[in-house]
């Protein structure tokens, strides 16, 4: 059986981790109130009231008790029928409460701010205190500002009839290090949840003093409310399974089993992944690491010789079939990381000590869905261009799952079966085919009569997604460029990482004003990045697909060493080469980056910058 050791120096990783728990987001959580009485009855105190300041407060009331009815119109209605100056200054406050509860719903967050900031601590009743308080919570939280957020959120609590630690921590492990403040806050309660995001970012640099952190964090908050959540985090001990295999005597050094295709078909991909690990073991002491090629052998004598190695962990394999194969039969007691995703959900699941790490494009399609949400909220569909073939409608259906948005209906999808195709599909997708029609049959109509014959596209995309290669997509933009109409809004096309290749960077003029998504390591910095540049020169001649896996590599070892601490730490995240990771149910999710082309240079996409290509 082939194998490559390499040595450097480190400490371990730990062998033990915990099954992750599910993290509630505060922007899930469900902001109702249970009136003392129903909208029915406080219409009818309305109705009974003697003046009209008196029925102005029964009215106030029923619009609250509505809106916690989720009859959200008939509490509008209510609300645009008062006067302010018959709200008496007792009314005042459950007033502002309804109004910020309409904004909410309508998401306009600043607007819930205004309204809410001065009056949510005026409220005596437990219940219409701890609402205020969240509603403002989730609107801070909605406008990133996670500190201030957390400061509401931790307020809430007191008045919650059920305190929610985990919806609390969930806004906590947002917070950047840079936003945490530097004094520790005077509150007790917020303090403590300081000190444990304080207590996270020290960890993610230091993973092995994980246990230290939290031991420090119980001793200073021992009747904390987040104090039973670190108790989670610590069971079981950070020790060495009991299921790990016994062989006599131990390693001189610290091992890590890494189990890659270096022969076969695949032999270069394996060698990408290779070169990742072996650039982030090298800066690590103390390490011994054995490569073993798993085109060689099968499964059982590859994990017998494994288990020889008594390793602290297994990155690898990376094919699919075999990942599968290693899924059913995992080594007890070892942490491993599957270069891959499996179909089967109850192996992929629930693992206690293993995690699938893969650089799925449905991610990347899920990620789109979600931009395009963001970016476009306003009712108005997306249009997917893609090649009719299964990887194209499984993008599809990616794309599809994570799209949000009840008004505009499902985004529209428009396949292509030639590249001859490609110029009919755009601009029947985008309305110039019926656009030509109407054009003729009003000039047939018209006679001499002179007629506007400008083609005009359709206005309801607001976005255009494409999925396909790099040659794809430089075939369709120009095609999209000519039939978005000059009276209508420009519309702005999004790609995949497919799109971004090493190729003569003159020619990505025609892909001008596309934004596309990526890994950090091959957009942020990327000419200065040394270890980007030295592995382009070392692999010269290889794409970008091989640099991403060179990254995951990368990324797989950190993982690695952090295993434990994030399966321990629901929502704890590491940015690494390959994205911003976390673990969800035994899966490595990874957020991306978004940049854009622009006069054949790539640069970081601004948020704000929703332009159409057409203007870039």
């Amino acid at each position: 059986m082939a194998l490559l050791v390499l040595t450097q120096c480190t400490s371990a990783p730990d062998r033990s981790a915990d099954k992750p728990a599910k993290t509630v987001d505060v922007a899930d959580q469900e902001l109702s109130l249970k009136e003392e009485k129903s909208a029915r009855d406080w219409l009818q105190e309305a109705a009974a009231a003697k003046n009209e300041v008196e029925q102005h407060s029964a009215l106030i009331r029923a619009a609250n008790a509505f809106q916690s009815e989720q009859q959200w119109q008939q509490a509008a209605a209510i609300l645009s029928q008062l006067s302010a100056q018959k709200i008496t200054r007792h009314s005042q406050k459950y007033y502002r409460l309804a109004k910020a509860r309409w904004a909410a719903e309508q998401q306009i967050w600043s607007k819930v701010i205004e309204e809410l900031e001065d009056v949510a601590t005026q409220f005596n009743q437990r219940e219409f205190r701890a609402l205020s308080l969240q509603l403002l919570s989730q609107a801070a939280y909605q406008q990133h500002d996670y500190w201030q957020s957390l400061v509401w959120q931790v307020d809430a609590q007191r008045f919650a009839e059920q305190p929610n630690t985990d919806t609390v921590w969930s806004i906590a492990r947002r917070i950047k290090r840079e936003e945490l403040p530097q004094q520790r806050p005077n509150d007790l309660a917020l303090a403590g949840w300081w000190r444990l995001v304080d207590y996270h970012h020290q960890a993610m640099t230091s993973p092995d003093s994980l246990e230290s952190y939290l031991n420090q964090w119980q001793q200073s908050f021992p009747d904390h409310d987040a104090a039973a959540l670190v108790d989670i985090w610590l069971e079981p001990s950070l020790k060495p399974s009991e299921d790990a295999p016994e062989t006599g005597q131990a390693s001189p050094e610290p091992t890590l089993a890494v189990l890659l295709p270096l022969s076969g078909r695949y032999k270069q991909q394996g060698q990408a992944v290779r070169d990742g690990v072996i650039a982030r073991t090298g800066e690590i002491k103390n390490l011994r690491v054995v490569f073993i090629d798993s085109e060689t052998g099968d499964i059982e004598s590859q994990q017998k010789q494994i288990q020889e190695l008594s390793p602290v962990g297994i990155i690898g394999p990376l094919l699919k079939d075999k990942v599968a194969a290693w899924a059913e039969q995992p080594l007890a007691g070892i942490p491993q990381v599957y270069l891959n995703q499996i179909d089967d959900e109850k192996l992929a699941q629930n693992s206690l000590t293993n995690v699938f790490f893969a650089l799925s494009p449905d991610s990347e399609a899920h990620q789109a869905a979600q931009q395009i949400n963001t970016q476009f909220p306003e009712s108005k569909s997306a249009l997917i261009i893609t090649a009719d073939g299964s990887s194209g409608r499984r993008m599809v259906d990616a794309f599809k799952s994570s799209w949000n948005n009840n008004e505009a209906g499902e985004p529209r999808v428009s396949y292509f079966s030639e590249r001859e195709d490609m110029k009919a599909t755009v601009e029947r997708s985008l309305g110039l085919t019926d656009s030509q029609q109407r054009i003729r049959a009003v000039k047939i109509a018209a006679g001499k009569i002179i007629v506007d014959e400008q083609e005009r596209s359709r206005r309801d995309i607001s976005a255009i997604y494409l999925p396909g290669n790099l040659q794809q997509t430089r075939l369709l933009k120009p095609f999209i460029d000519v039939s978005v109409s000059p009276f209508a809004e420009p519309i702005q096309v999004y790609a995949s990482s497919a799109t971004h290749e090493l190729r003569n960077r003159l020619g990505d003029s025609d892909l001008n004003g596309i934004v596309f998504s990526d890994i950090p390591w091959l957009i942020e910095n990327s000419g200065k990045n040394i270890l980007l540049s030295q592995w382009l020169e070392l692999r010269n001649g290889w794409g970008l697909s091989l640099a991403r896996l060179t990254a995951m590599g990368y990324d797989s070892v950190s993982l690695i060493q952090r295993l434990q601490m994030m399966n321990r730490m629901p929502g704890l995240v590491w940015s690494g080469l390959s994205g911003e990771l976390h673990i969800d149910n035994s899966v490595v999710q990874r957020k991306l980056i978004w940049a854009t082309f622009s006069k054949g240079e790539i640069t970081l996409a601004k948020e704000a910058d929703n332009a159409g290509s057409r203007y870039r």
